[in-house]
């Protein structure tokens, strides 16, 4: 009979578990709908930053394909050709050919040209352009030392084309003879706008991009073409910019959020440029707002089924184990009442009764253990203090840890780490730390001497322990132990005084005085050593000069 009752009762018990699981899953979803949706907005900030880093990346893509574009004209021999003799009428219509060739078939070209130092320009892909000069002679020097510095082929940002009025990047690359020597310059400009159409190509929806100089804080280009070359007025974008160029850990990326949008900047270091994208907050979110719907609806839908099949089994049911769980709880937090239900369930002949049973003795035996632990820890004549491995909860403590570190008893069960802290100074503080690492680590006790101080100033020193205990469950603690040596440290200060002064006059006796000067003597100080006769009535003074050799 008694086993068919404990089969009964088991599958009764495994049933309720059961559903109570389902239950516990649908509270579950309820808690975690925060947590999810919070780690879909991360992701969609993740994505607008994605989105900035790929638009970025084709903004260096395309410099650099100008940059070989202009590069691979460069080194043609008509280019040689025509800056070693520009009279020829067969160079010039060499290279007059070859320039049209390169530069016709590209949409996104705006200029094509070989020109000498004082740039005046000898080819162009716009004929209009031809045997003009395009610099003064100042900047014409300047323009030539920025491209035999470079050496190679570089863009020089974004300008105002003096041909046509719009926003283009130019690039510049030396022309060499066969001697290696720099002999002008092959240069080329393109359209800033199709750059532009090919950021919008990166996402299907529409998205607000910018295109801005770093240093000058103006637009090199956006989607609002009226804007380019105009200055940035956002304050918060150019909070980003700054952040980004002066960023300690070189991040690339920035974001943020204002009532109605999300922006995200990334910075491309090596132009000193940022690239900002924008985005309305319920495009970015959309997802967010949709899955935190669905969360709601289902948790919504399981909670009202599972509360309509466990109303009133479960609650019958796991009376005594509530009653049970709440005694091991109590256990758990160190209280020993008992549960008025207890010993009623005791005489059960079910499973009930046999965990009423073992939770009782278990009540016994640990009330026992307790009450002996604290008197132990307690009795102790030196301070103990047991904490979690990573300093951030008091585990145990005594009064006489209190005591030593001038903390009022009576705050011993509500006890934080800060209120230890305190008492240390920052010195003291990095001590500690650098201990408990080192307990950690070589799982040995660390032996090492500290203070406190206390409200009205007085410094109590320690002779502290500290070692690292691994716990049954797998938790690591550290176990601090404290002996009061402050009588010591000051019986010892007093001998050190009594033993370098004389006891009648109270200054300092021969030996201390020599060893003095003689540090003195070896740190270079500078003066003169005086020495008195006081045993005279007269009171004569002999005064010796030192050597020059010897001054301190």
């Amino acid at each position: 009979m008694r086993i068919r009752r404990t089969k009964k009762i088991s599958i009764k018990i495994a049933i309720i578990i059961g559903i109570v699981e389902l239950l516990a899953m649908a509270l579950l979803f309820v808690a975690v709908n925060h947590s999810l949706t919070s780690i879909l907005a991360v992701k969609a900030i993740s994505d607008m930053n994605a989105i900035a880093r790929d638009k970025a990346q084709l903004v260096e893509t395309y410099i650099e394909n100008c940059c070989d574009f202009v590069e691979g004209y460069s080194k043609t021999l008509e280019v040689r050709e025509i800056l070693q003799d520009k009279t020829n009428p067969r160079t010039l219509k060499r290279i007059d050919e070859l320039t049209d060739k390169y530069g016709r078939g590209h949409i996104f070209v705006e200029g094509l040209y070989v020109a000498e130092w004082n740039t005046n320009v000898l080819s162009h892909i716009n004929s209009e352009c031809k045997n003009k000069t395009f610099r003064p002679e100042a900047a014409a020097k300047v323009l030539e030392e920025q491209i035999r510095n470079h050496g190679k082929v570089f863009c020089q940002g974004v300008v105002t084309s003096p041909v046509t009025g719009k926003m283009v990047i130019p690039v510049y690359a030396p022309v060499f003879n066969e001697k290696n020597e720099a002999i002008g310059f092959a240069g080329g400009a393109f359209y800033t706008s199709s750059l532009g159409e090919k950021l919008e190509q990166i996402t299907e929806k529409k998205i607000g991009y910018s295109l801005i100089n770093a240093e000058t804080k103006t637009f090199i280009f956006n989607d609002n073409q009226e804007l380019a070359g105009q200055f940035c007025g956002d304050i918060q974008i150019l909070d980003s910019i700054h952040y980004l160029r002066n960023s300690q850990t070189h991040e690339k990326a920035f974001n943020f959020q204002t009532k109605e949008k999300v922006v995200s900047c990334y910075y491309i270091a090596e132009r000193d440029w940022v690239l900002t994208i924008e985005d309305s907050k319920q495009n970015v979110f959309e997802l967010v707002k949709f899955v935190q719907e669905m969360l709601i609806a289902a948790c919504l839908f399981i909670t009202m089924i599972m509360i309509i099949i466990c109303a009133f089994s479960v609650d019958y049911q796991t009376k005594p184990l509530r009653a049970l769980t709440a005694q091991i709880d109590r256990l758990k937090a160190n209280d020993f009442t008992h549960h008025e239900q207890i010993k009623k369930y005791c005489q059960r002949e079910d499973e009930f009764g046999t965990i009423a049973n073992a939770v009782r003795d278990l009540h016994s035996v640990l009330e026992n253990q307790y009450h002996l632990f604290s008197e132990l820890l307690e009795a102790q004549t030196v301070g103990t203090l047991v904490t979690d491995a990573e300093d951030n909860n008091v585990l145990l403590v005594n009064t006489k840890a209190l005591e030593l570190w001038g903390i009022n008893p009576l705050k011993k069960n509500r006890l934080r780490m800060e209120d230890i802290k305190e008492r240390f100074n920052e010195e003291e503080k990095q001590k500690i730390a650098q201990v408990r690492e080192l307990a950690k680590k070589s799982k040995e006790e660390i032996a090492y001497e500290t203070y406190a101080i206390h409200d009205d100033g007085t410094k109590v020193y320690f002779l502290s322990h500290a070692k690292s205990v691994t716990l049954s469950n797998g938790d690591n603690v550290i176990i601090f132990s404290f002996i009061d040596t402050t009588a010591q440290k000051n019986l010892e200060e007093s001998l050190l005084i009594l033993s370098e002064t004389d006891s009648l006059t109270s200054i300092s006796n021969r030996r201390s005085g020599e060893f003095k000067v003689r540090n003195a003597v070896s740190d270079g100080k500078k003066g003169m050593f005086c020495l008195f006769d006081a045993t005279n009535s007269n009171t004569s003074m002999i005064l010796l000069v030192m050597q020059s050799a010897i001054k301190f």
